[in-house]
């Protein structure tokens, strides 16, 4: 006797997450935030910035996040889409004070138990914007 698979993710909790984590984080609702990637990830939360060899656990990932950007970054969602079990976003992440934006195409994968997240970043056209403050873009260390 096998055991059953588990139940498939549904797309409308897919699009409740996708919708709830902008607006937390807008909000500045830190415990609103964790709890939906709590409820969507309870076994793992995978977090990749493309293009960094130096990926960090998902769950460190998600709290420097909010720790040291959220007061400095609002969300405004240029598009989401939900198909299934896997969602794409772009998000323009607007630097609080100036009218500077990093542009992010986000990837979601939701299985049961895990999230999987991809996040592509595109820098402000500026040098006078400190990158290495954003793990997205801070050089990975020496070998």
């Amino acid at each position: 006797m096998s055991a059953a698979a588990p139940a498939p993710i549904d797309p409308a909790a897919v699009q409740r997450f996708m919708h709830g984590q902008v607006a937390c984080w807008n909000a500045h609702d830190k415990a609103g935030f964790l709890a939906l990637y709590r409820a969507m990830a309870p076994e793992a939360l995978d977090i990749e910035y493309v293009g960094r060899d130096d990926q960090q656990d998902g769950w460190f990932v998600i709290e420097e996040m909010w720790d040291k950007h959220n007061r400095q970054i609002t969300l405004d969602v240029v598009t989401c889409i939900v198909n299934g079990h896997e969602a794409a976003a772009h998000h323009r992440n607007c630097i609080v004070g100036t009218d500077l934006a990093i542009e992010s195409l986000e990837t979601y994968s939701f299985t049961p138990g895990r999230l999987s997240i991809r996040y592509f970043l595109k820098p402000p056209p500026t040098q006078g914007l400190d990158l290495a403050q954003f793990r997205g873009f801070a050089a990975a260390p020496a070998a």
